[in-house]
């Protein structure tokens, strides 16, 4: 049928027939259709209140006998609305099992809306009414088989589902595979439902190698082939693009295949290094032809030797190096320019209707990828192949076996885990033998010498944005693949022997994007969790440069460092000041607790412990400071000027405009952005019961998708905060995720596990149209915020190896980690979302918190679950940072700004041999800070104190100290505080000082 539109003027239920027939209805067969309600201006979502109702010829209707849709929601059009399970002004997919109508005879069709009487206009559409057999139940034998790699494809620039691609890959691997629908870009390559032809088909125009970690970030090294069955082998991706239609693509992590309208069958699976495809043409094809291309002039191909050789090096330039590659065809074809299009573009043409391709790329050399495709695919037949990479899959798709699980939320479990295991990436490829690897790679953060990449021995891993995935996604590695885990941290701590630092945005390389090196608290998070770092004190380090070190480039360490270390804040001459010191005492916190564990490390020197446990007092301090940017006079956190005012006044303070001294978002979703420390948090609204109403009218206050801010445009995060439907939370994005969990420390959990369960049921669907995420999906980090919050567990405190409590999803699921020990979490009343107890291997747990420790010695975890609200979890506040408003770490020195060393700016530096300064008054220090320049900083020195500036006492002494960089802050804690008015440090050899500090 074509799409049929509804419209009309709320007050009343109407109905409309539609043009479809059906007969007696049969065990087995689903209802199911498309529809497409428009927004109304008034956003009263009055268009989401229909449903496709059947009328029986004996009277009764489908909405009567207590159907449900595939996700548990009422089947009728006003529980439809009411469940707010349906997108505005997006398709919908709705499936009704008709069981529990089997037997009856359809009348008629109807289309109903039973909106509130509000009086609104509303306008929608229907389409694709279908009634018949649905699908069998998969048995759970092969889990890959759950995972529809298009969830989250159905999406754009303009407004995102997931922001993802239908990648087939080995798990972690070197390189994804992926069918694109547009063969010249390296953002959105392939798009379920956009650039359709005249018939509404959607059409391809490759299969591609990418190395894509989001299409914010861009694709690079993409090289495409092209199965053509023309008379003449195309070219022009256009020309050649190939229609199909969903039904006939089976799109899973272990194989791809596509069967075109044409009846050319293609069909992929996935090693890590390269793939196998296998080409079936019709047997009346004009031609029989493969076309190698990529989105640009950059590469070339050629045929030699009975071997595809080539190279392609395009698209994001963020470390990009070269990719070579080395393909044998099962026969030996023809060769030669591709018919129009790039002119790079080239062809094989073969006679049969058959045609395997094995095919392997590198970053190192033709050489490597050769050796590549001997280790992976030489001698092993398509099928061999993709079992292997089933195999793997089924084996990291394991970890989470839930019992009592919808369809549709196995679906959503088992593509989540996919999604996690995708990123990140391996660098590295083998260059020994099967049985005596050798590991190099080609470094992304090393400048290349004369064109080529710098091959370094050993493992790295690439692309993860840590703004993005350090709050769900790097604490579920450290969860489920704790053995794994302690791998990929430490490739991405080789970017920093390297390079120097760790990218913020590994793209694969350096890339100035995102705030915050949340790198720093990822990895500390995970050896606080117990996973076994090969390097943990070189992965400290690596974090402590961010936290202490000015960079010299804006595409490392933390922006706005230069006085933002000394002022305590980043002040608004740096963009989105707000998020970049929010970020950092997240990082100080955890690196804090990271060197606090070190120092108990008896593998650790005695020297470097007792400056690890140094550090770990300044760093938890400085963590505190997000007390500086908290403005009582507006009750929201905002940016400070330079000279310290806070930026807006309180009639000039919007907390629902966006932009600005916040990273895509608004003030409400940085209002609780202390993640850390919950209880100062609370502190600062008043206590627990500040901090709940302050979360209710989050909560209840709704994002209208109107106020750009510092944005030229409305972005599509506005419009996906606006589309969830709950108020201020918007979820779409990352800054909101850990805030339904803050509920727990403002003695209200309950609220916790409401809204938690609320996205768990609405915010997730669609898979089966190419749907399944509220927001763009970076990297597995939406993913793995639905995988905890299925469990009921959640890393609130990123850093601090505990998870808070929520409300799990099923009655009974077994959580086996690899390199881990299995848990058993149970749940009786799961229709119901919040929790009456709580036991522990059978001991009652009563607050909303469990450690990490305990729940990896733990074999069970029971819930009870009511419907209504309990006590439980209200009695005792989780574990905190602070137990109230923290004091911030303040300079006592007065700013000078005449002064080089008191100036609060590494930018400047004087040379020192003593330095002598008075308070205004006496007070008690607790630190002092040194900040190194670009040469000749200090080894040794005396700090001395005085009541009068005559007579000195000393206070602190040290010889044989090291800056490992320049423009390093240092802290020294004084041994014996007590208040001093006069103070005085000798250098016994002359030094440079860009800055110095006593705090308090």
């Amino acid at each position: 049928m074509d799409a049929v539109r509804y419209a009309g003027t709320t007050g009343g239920r109407q109905e409309a027939s539609l043009s479809v027939t059906a007969g007696v209805l049969q065990r087995g067969e689903r209802l199911r259709y498309k529809v497409y309600p428009e927004l109304d201006e008034r956003l009263e979502y009055d268009a989401t209140y229909v449903a496709v109702d059947l009328v029986f010829t004996d009277g009764t209707r489908l909405s009567e006998l207590g159907a449900e849709d595939q996700y548990g929601t009422a089947f009728h059009a006003f529980g439809q609305g009411a469940a707010k399970i349906l997108y505005a002004n997006q398709w919908n997919d709705v499936q009704v099992d008709l069981a529990v109508a089997a037997g009856k005879t359809v009348a008629d069709v109807v289309l109903t809306v039973d909106a509130p009487a509000s009086g609104t206009t509303f306008v929608g559409w229907i389409d694709d009414v279908e009634i018949g057999p649905a699908p069998p139940r998969l048995d759970g034998s092969d889990l890959a088989a759950y995972v529809d790699t298009r969830r989250g494809t159905n999406a754009s620039f303009a407004f995102s589902r997931g922001n993802t691609l239908p990648i087939t890959a080995w798990p972690n691997g070197f390189n994804f595979i992926t069918p694109v629908t547009d063969a010249s870009t390296y953002r959105w390559a392939y798009e379920y439902h956009r650039l359709n032809n005249a018939d509404n088909l959607t059409e391809l125009q490759g299969l591609t190698f990418s190395h894509q970690p989001s299409p914010w970030m861009g694709d690079r090294d993409q090289l495409t082939i092209m199965p053509v069955s023309a008379a003449t082998p195309l070219g022009d991706p256009v020309a050649r693009a190939a229609a199909f239609r969903h039904d006939d693509e089976v799109a899973r992590p272990d194989l791809y295949s596509v069967r075109f309208t044409d009846g050319l069958l293609a069909s992929l699976a996935p090693t890590d290094h390269g793939a196998i495809f296998r080409f079936t043409f019709p047997a009346d094809a004009a031609g029989r032809h493969l076309v190698f291309d990529t989105i640009d002039e950059n590469g070339a191909f050629a045929y030699d030797d009975g071997a595809l050789t080539g190279w392609v090096e395009s698209g994001a330039e963020t470390g990009r190096t070269r990719m070579f590659c080395y393909g044998v065809f099962s026969e030996l074809p023809s060769f030669g320019p591709a018919d129009g299009g790039r002119a790079n573009a080239r062809a094989a043409t073969f006679s049969a209707d058959e045609v395997t391709l094995r095919i392997a790329t590198s970053f190192i050399s033709v050489d490597q990828a050769r050796r590549n495709l001997s280790l992976e695919l030489e001698g092993r037949s398509f099928e061999e192949i993709q079992q292997a990479a089933n195999a793997i899959w089924n084996e990291r798709l394991a970890v989470i076996r839930p019992e009592g699980a919808t369809e549709p939320q196995l679906r959503t479990v088992y593509g989540n885990l996919y999604r996690l295991n995708l990123y990140p990436n391996s660098q590295f490829e083998n260059t020994g033998t099967a049985e005596a690897p050798s590991y190099a790679y080609a470094s992304p953060v090393i400048p290349t010498v004369d064109g080529q990449a710098v091959v370094k021995p050993g493992k790295m891993y690439v692309n993860s944005g840590f703004w993005d995935t350090y709050r769900t996604a790097w604490p579920a590695y450290a969860f489920l693949y704790p053995t794994l885990a302690a791998e990929l941290v430490d490739g991405f701590v080789q970017q920093y022997r390297d390079g120097g630092w760790i990218a913020r945005w590994s793209s694969p390389g350096y890339a100035d994007c995102m705030t915050g090196t949340s790198s720093d608290v990822s990895f500390a998070d995970a050896y606080l969790r117990g996973v076994e770092l090969p390097d943990p004190l070189t992965t400290y380090d690596a974090g402590l440069r961010n936290a202490t070190v000015v960079p010299s480039e804006t595409e490392v360490g933390r922006k706005g460092a230069t006085t933002g270390f000394f002022n305590g804040y980043v002040s608004t001459d740096t963009e989105e000041s707000v998020s970049w010191s929010l970020e950092a005492y997240l990082n100080d916190f955890g690196l804090a607790a990271m060197a606090s564990r070190l120092a108990d490390d008896p593998s650790v020197g005695e020297l470097r412990r007792e400056r690890l446990r140094e550090e770990a007092a300044y760093l938890y301090r400085r963590s505190q400071n997000y007390v500086l940017l908290f403005d009582p006079a507006i009750n929201f956190f905002q940016g400070r000027r330079p000279d310290g005012s806070f930026a807006q006044t309180p009639e000039e303070f919007d907390p629902c405009e966006w932009g600005g001294d916040f990273t895509e978002t608004d003030g409400w979703n940085f209002a609780f952005h202390v993640a850390h420390d919950p209880c100062g948090l609370a502190g600062l609204y008043g206590g627990p019961a500040g901090l709940e109403a302050k979360l209710d009218e989050f909560f209840a206050t709704p994002e209208l998708a109107t106020k750009k801010g510092s944005y030229d445009i409305v972005i599509h995060e506005m419009l996906e905060a606006q589309a969830v439907r709950m108020g201020q939370f918007g979820f779409s994005n990352q800054p909101a995720h850990h805030i339904a969990w803050m509920y727990n420390y403002a003695g209200a959990p309950h609220k916790t596990q409401a809204i938690a369960r609320e996205v768990l049921d609405r915010l997730y669907v669609g898979e089966q149209i190419g749907q399944g995420y509220p927001g763009d999906e970076d990297n597995g980090e939406m993913s793995a915020w639905y995988l905890f919050a299925a469990l009921g567990l959640y890393p609130l405190r990123v850093g601090a190896p505990e998870y808070t409590i929520g409300s799990p999803l099923f009655p009974r699921v077994t959580v086996a980690p690899i390199g881990g020990t299995p848990l058993v979490i149970t749940a009786s009343g799961v229709d119901h979302p919040y929790v009456q107890e709580l036991r522990v291997d059978g001991k009652p747990l009563s607050v909303a918190s469990i450690t990490d420790t305990a729940l990896q010695s733990a074999s069970l975890v029971e819930f009870v679950l009511g419907p209504e609200p309990s006590d439980w979890g209200t009695l005792q506040s989780p574990p905190s940072l602070s137990s109230d408003v923290p004091a911030p770490l303040v300079d006592l020195i007065p700013l000078d700004p005449s002064n080089p060393l008191f100036d609060n700016t590494a930018a400047t530096s004087a040379a020192v041999s003593v330095v002598e300064w008075s308070l205004p008054a006496p007070a008690t220090a607790a630190f002092y800070t040194l900040t190194s320049a670009t040469a000749d900083a200090p080894t040794s020195w005396r700090l001395e104190a005085s009541p009068d500036g005559t007579t000195w006492s000393t206070l602190d002494e040290r010889t044989n100290e090291t800056f490992p960089w320049p423009h390093q802050l240092r802290p020294f804690q004084i041994p014996t505080p007590a208040p001093h008015q006069h103070y005085r440090l000798t250098f016994p050899t002359p030094a440079t000082l860009a800055q110095l500090e006593l705090l308090h």
